[in-house]
């Protein structure tokens, strides 16, 4: 029996996991299996090491492994970072619970060596980008991290925090424990101030004791941040755009963590109507439906949602504009959750918005997702010379660069600059677009027109693809039925048919035969007296000619 199978191999990466081991139990009853994934690599080689184990434990046995044996797969093929912390002898005291002398610790860090994919996958996978199977994919903007200044008392407090943390680091002996704390901390407290929870740190003894516990600012002033995402989705609900707010701090663990009923207020009071989808809203293999209800049918401008309930099997087809107010530390997260909406079957301009405060660990973090990002796509195919710096290991992982970087105290490579220069003339020009009060272009009107007016999605997607052209011909005055008058789409469906209730067909017809007819009298202009002379006479043969049995009579008359 064939069997044929396309797991999310990125759930089924783990060394002893269920799903890691029902793969394997699969593939041993399979004759064949192919496995489909969007997200092979994450930026270590241990990555595939267990699928490859899994899917092709030959290979594995062929090259001289063990099971086992992922640290030599890590040395070989990846980078390992070693840690060594000496502790001062301090008299009787020093190795209170065997914790004294010398302390190494080892941690695999990003970095791929080409030779991973030479050796072991070449032969065995296929690297398909969407695009090559999407016939007529919509335009993805990625548009570089918006980077918003501090207000100027959350910046007090904000670096009250930082010297608070500092010192406690520099006092204690064991002070590195806490710049975990202090990296998770400096990335969440700036986006709520107003209910933030003390920091508390398990000591030796095993005793929580407060490390920091913060002022909250009033809930009635509005950040800096805040009145950003205001202006985006404004800008989004003026074009007709549904919205995804991505969030981390769900206050799954301490409630007072908890940023969506803020931002949900927040938006509120610029007139989006917004909900929010967690793990109660519905069942697992229901949110998309849930969703599509949200958007459709009750007429939802905003979901709020984490990041981890969207990052696999579940298509957001109906919200096209993705938010990310919070980064997850899982590079595989926020790749997932970045092209949930841009997916087969969508017909609308995707567009992907970071937001990130300036001069804080927000900003490096944002910095360093994309460098990680960069180790990833190499893997992929998408090689530059920054690529395959980070595929062989030149930075480590997300959490534990942003520690160095602050130990050593310098800023990380990389500007929010470099990416504007980098990036589409549609990226720089919805940036540039954000927070200004327009009327939505001719393009855009028609295209809002089609997707209200057009049932047959075939046809809908047509129309969307030559909306440039069509909009140019309407502007021409070439279309009949259509004008563009004082910056605002009129259409009178009278005036183009004689009636209102019009087929899809017709419509379609309508609006491309300018452009066919131009197409016509530019390819044969050359010829144009030999194509009239060659209509006349088979217009002379067609009156000659007996249609149903009747001389002197033409159905093309």
């Amino acid at each position: 029996m064939e069997i044929i199978s396309k797991p999310y191999l990125l759930l089924l990466k783990s060394g002893m996991s269920a799903q890691g081991n029902s793969l394997g139990s699969l593939v041993a009853a399979s004759k064949k299996v192919v496995g489909g994934t969007g997200t092979l690599f994450g930026g270590k080689a241990e990555d595939v090491y267990y699928l490859l184990w899994r899917l092709f434990p030959h290979e594995m046995v062929k090259n001289g492994y063990k099971y086992s044996e992922v640290r030599k797969w890590n040395e070989e093929f990846g980078n390992i970072e070693t840690t060594t912390v000496d502790f001062d002898d301090r008299g009787e005291y020093s190795n209170k619970q065997s914790r004294g002398g010398t302390k190494r610790t080892e941690k695999v860090l990003p970095g791929i060596s080409p030779f991973v994919f030479g050796k072991f996958l070449v032969q065995n996978t296929l690297l398909v980008r969407l695009v090559d199977v999407w016939p007529d994919p919509v335009e993805l903007v990625n548009v570089p991290t918006i980077l918003v200044d501090m207000d100027s008392e959350l910046r007090t407090e904000y670096q009250k925090m930082i010297s608070t943390f500092e010192s406690e680091i520099d006092s204690r002996d064991d002070g590195h424990k806490l710049y975990l704390p202090l990296t998770s901390t400096g990335i969440a407290y700036p986006d709520n101030p107003f209910t933030y929870p003390s920091v508390l740190f398990k000591n030796e003894e095993g005793d929580r004791e407060v490390i920091w516990t913060p002022d909250h600012l009033s809930q009635d002033r509005l950040l800096n941040k805040e009145k950003k995402l205001q202006e985006i989705i404004k800008g989004e609900m003026n074009e007709g755009r549904k919205s995804i707010i991505y969030v981390r701090d769900t206050g799954s663990s301490v409630a007072g963590r908890d940023v969506r009923p803020r931002i949900k207020r927040v938006l509120e009071e610029v007139g989006a109507k917004v909900d929010i989808l967690d793990t109660s809203s519905t069942q697992t293999n229901k949110r998309s439906e849930w969703l599509k209800k949200k958007i459709e049918k009750e007429g939802n401008d905003v979901i709020i949602v984490s990041q981890e309930l969207v990052k696999v099997g579940l298509d957001l087809l109906v919200t096209p504009t993705l938010i990310f107010y919070q980064f997850s530390w899982s590079l595989f997260t926020i790749n997932q959750a970045s092209r949930r909406a841009w997916r087969i079957g969508q017909d609308q301009e995707c567009r992907l918005y970071y937001l990130a405060y300036k001069d804080s660990y927000q900003e490096q973090m944002a910095e360093l997702i994309a460098m990680k990002n960069k180790a990833a796509s190499a893997i992929n195919g998408d090689v530059s010379t920054d690529g395959l710096s980070a595929m062989l290991g030149d930075e480590g992982d997300l959490q534990s660069m942003l520690i160095k970087s602050i130990k050593k105290g310098k800023k990380l490579k990389g500007s929010t600059e470099e990416w504007v220069a980098e990036t589409s003339d549609r990226a720089r020009a919805i940036l540039a677009g954000i927070g200004k009060k327009k009327q939505p272009n001719l393009q855009t009107q028609f295209i809002n027109w089609v997707r209200q007016h057009i049932s047959t999605e075939a046809t809908r997607n047509v129309l969307v693809r030559k909306a440039d052209t069509i909009s140019a011909n309407i502007q021409k005055c070439e279309v009949a039925g259509f004008e563009f008058h004082n910056g605002v789409l009129e259409v009178d469906l009278i005036a183009a048919f004689g009636i209102e209730l019009v087929a899809d067909g017709a419509i379609l017809s309508h609006l491309v035969s300018v452009e066919r007819r131009a197409d016509k009298r530019t390819s044969y202009n050359a010829n144009i007296f030999e194509v009239q002379e060659e209509e006349s006479i088979s217009k002379r043969k067609k009156r000659s000619a007996p249609v149903d049995g009747q001389l002197g009579f033409s159905l093309f008359d």
